[in-house]
């Protein structure tokens, strides 16, 4: 009897230990996703400058990036999507797909640095209105619309919805929570994603090809409100910038330079602001290397 009591208890026990084992391995695979998912896209000028992120010990998130292109760049060429170009070559056309509304980008050395030198499309369409019975289509990572149906046509084009709008087949979408993509309305759209839908594709803000002489003077980008898809502006160095302290009376004695940030002459702990006339428009160190700018939606 003794026997059957110890089985059965060293069963129970297995029973549980396994019980807690599985519990406790999917609520850490739970929590490992949604760490991954609760981080933020990283700013847009790391990402189009071929910056590396770093999570450093401590952190569920990259808290710093590593730019050492921007450093490293030979003056007389230009850089483009982590690809390096001769004076006098055009973009390949993979990467001139990327930025399809400014066609024929050739770099050229005109200036120091090199930059690239591109034609800009007007479509049609940004002139004036269409119809109410009809729709623009394009093609995927098309500029310009390469087709319009009108009246009773559309009826035979396939409904997508996104974000409670109804598009026709060949439009783009433009997702609000997803500010920095662009989905393209094709027959069995999945609006239950967009970071990962092969229909949707993120934009490229172009800074490498348009701002290269911004970067050259060690400038800042500025973005709008809470886009953080592409910036407006740019904010350069000025002998009469200054830093603000917020939130701390003294400044730590050992401060690991990686996690600082540089503008000008310079040197900006986390937190960190820079001093500005101009009160719509706050520049902070948030994630090094680069401090950025906001522009408040009020001015």
């Amino acid at each position: 009897m003794m026997d059957k009591v110890v089985a059965v208890a060293a069963m129970l026990l297995c029973f549980i230990v396994t019980f807690c084992l599985s519990a406790q391995i999917e609520i850490s695979a739970t929590t490992a996703s949604n760490s991954e998912t609760s981080c933020a896209a990283p700013p847009k000028h790391y990402l189009e400058l071929g910056c590396k992120p770093i999570q450093d010990e401590g952190h569920s998130c990259p808290n710093r990036f590593e730019c050492p292109t921007l450093t490293d760049r030979d003056g007389q060429k230009c850089y483009f999507n982590g690809n390096i170009y001769e004076s006098g070559s055009s973009l390949s056309r993979q990467d001139q797909e990327l930025v399809s509304c400014d066609p024929g980008c050739r770099c050229a050395n005109y200036t120091s640095p090199a930059s690239f030198i591109c034609a800009h499309i007007d479509c049609p369409e940004f002139f004036g209105g269409i119809k109410e019975d009809c729709i623009y289509q394009y093609e995927a990572r098309g500029c310009c619309s390469s087709n319009h149906v009108c009246g009773a046509e559309m009826n035979k084009l396939s409904e997508c919805y996104l974000e409670g709008e109804k598009y026709l087949e060949g439009q783009k979408m433009y997702p609000k929570e997803d500010s920095c993509y662009i989905c393209h309305c094709q027959k069995g759209f999945d609006n239950s994603t967009v970071t990962k839908n092969p229909n949707c594709y993120e934009i490229n803000c172009g800074i490498e090809l348009r701002s290269t002489q911004w970067l050259a003077d060690g400038c800042i980008p500025i973005y709008f409100g809470t886009d953080r898809c592409c910036p407006i502006s740019w904010r350069c160095p000025d002998d009469k910038d200054t830093v603000i302290v917020e939130g701390r009376q003294d400044t730590p004695e050992t401060v690991n330079p990686l996690m600082q940030c540089t503008f000008g002459n310079l040197t900006m702990n986390i937190g960190d602001s820079i001093s500005s006339d101009d009160k719509c428009v706050a520049c902070k160190c948030t994630v090094p290397p680069m401090p950025h700018c906001i522009q408040t939606r009020d001015c």
